[in-house]
C-alpha cells in the first residue's frame, strides 16, 4: 500500500493542488479524440490534447462492449492496455484486486503501484505509476530460458509454462525481466501462521488454461514463476482484466489494438506514449500516456522507469 502523503507544510501548496486535481479528475475517465496516430518520445514537449471528462462506468461499459465484439468477431485479438499516469491516486485499488483473482500468497505479486516523489524547488510532488507484466513482443525473459518454457502467444500475452519454470529457470526468467515484473512462488499464504488457513487462499484458480490450488502440500505452483496475464482467464469469459474494473481514478484502459472501432485505439490516436526502455526493443503491450496534468511541472516518465 502506498504511504499515505503528508500535506500539513505551506511549501507544498503547488502538490496540493496537483493531488487535489487528481482526485476530482479521479472519479471520471477519460477519452481523447484528436490525432491521427501514437507519437512515442521521452518528453512531453506539446500541451497535452484536451480532456473529455466521463463517468468511470459509461468506459467501463464502452470496453465491456468492445471486449464482447472482439469475442463475437472471432478473430485473433491483439490485447492492449494503456495507463493514464495523471489519473492514478495511489489507491492500490488494483493491487487488491489482482490478488483477489489471482491468488500468489505474499512472496508473489502481479501489479503494484510505484510511488514516486520528487523535489522540485521548495515543492513537493507525487506521482504514481501502475506496474505490471508489460507482455512484450520480443520478451527478454524468453532469451533467458530454453524454448517452449515461456511463449508469445498470437492474441499478445507472454505465457509461462507454470510446471516446467520452476527452480533456477525460474530464477533466470525474473532476472532477465527489465520491469521487475515476474514474481516466484514460494507456497507460503498470508494466514499461515494464524490458528486456521483461510479458504480463499486455498481455493481453486485458473491460470495459462489450467487449474490450481495453492493449498499447503498441493501447490503445483511453488517454485514456479509467476507473473501479470491480463486475467486471460477472465477475457475469453468476456470480462475485462480485475485491475481495470476497479481502478477508481479511471487509470488503466484495455481493449483489442486489431480493432480499429475500439476504445484502446480511440484514446492512442495522436496521444504521447512512454514505451519504456526502447534500447531493449520488447516493444510493451502495456503503455503509457506522457502528458503532464493540466498546469503542472512535467515529470518526465524516466523518472519512474530504471
Amino acid at each position: 500500500m502506498a504511504e499515505e502523503i503528508q500535506e500539513d507544510r505551506p511549501d507544498q501548496a503547488p502538490r496540493r493542488r496537483f493531488l487535489q486535481t487528481l482526485a476530482g479528475i479521479g472519479s471520471f475517465a477519460t477519452t481523447a479524440l484528436v490525432g491521427t496516430k501514437i507519437l512515442e518520445s521521452d518528453s512531453a514537449e506539446a500541451a497535452p490534447p484536451p480532456v473529455l471528462a466521463e463517468p468511470t462506468g459509461n468506459v467501463v461499459l464502452r470496453m465491456q462492449q468492445d471486449l464482447e465484439r472482439t469475442l463475437s468477431s472471432g478473430s485473433t485479438p491483439g490485447w492492449l492496455m494503456v495507463v493514464d499516469t495523471r489519473k492514478c491516486i495511489g489507491c492500490d485499488s488494483c493491487t487488491v484486486a489482482c490478488r483477489a483473482e489471482n491468488p500468489t500468497g505474499p512472496a508473489a505479486n502481479f501489479r503494484r503501484v510505484i510511488k514516486k516523489e520528487l523535489a522540485l524547488g521548495v515543492s513537493m510532488w507525487a506521482i504514481y505509476k501502475p506496474a505490471n507484466c508489460r507482455q512484450c513482443d520480443d520478451p527478454p525473459c524468453a532469451r533467458a530460458v530454453p524454448p517452449g518454457m515461456i511463449r508469445k502467444r498470437a492474441d499478445g500475452i507472454v505465457e509461462f509454462d507454470l510446471e516446467r519454470l520452476k527452480g533456477p529457470y525460474a530464477i533466470a526468467a525474473a532476472e532477465a525481466c527489465p520491469f521487475n515484473a515476474i514474481s516466484i512462488d514460494d507456497g507460503k499464504t498470508f494466514t499461515q501462521s494464524t490458528p486456521a488457513q483461510q479458504s480463499y487462499e486455498c481455493r481453486s484458480f485458473v491460470e495459462n488454461g489450467k487449474t490450481y490450488t495453492r493449498q499447503p502440500g498441493a501447490n503445483a505452483l511453488q517454485d514456479s514463476a509467476r507473473k501479470c496475464t491480463f486475467c486471460s482467464h477472465l477475457l475469453y469469459a468476456g470480462v475485462l482484466p480485475a485491475c481495470v474494473t476497479t481502478c477508481v481514478g479511471g487509470a488503466m484502459y484495455f481493449g483489442d489494438s486489431n480493432d480499429r472501432g475500439s476504445l484502446i485505439n480511440e484514446i492512442t490516436q495522436g496521444r504521447r506514449v512512454f514505451s519504456g526502455h526502447q534500447d531493449l526493443g520488447v516493444k510493451p503491450r502495456v503503455i503509457y500516456f506522457e502528458e503532464s496534468m493540466p498546469d503542472t511541472v512535467h515529470i518526465p516518465c524516466i523518472a519512474c522507469h530504471h
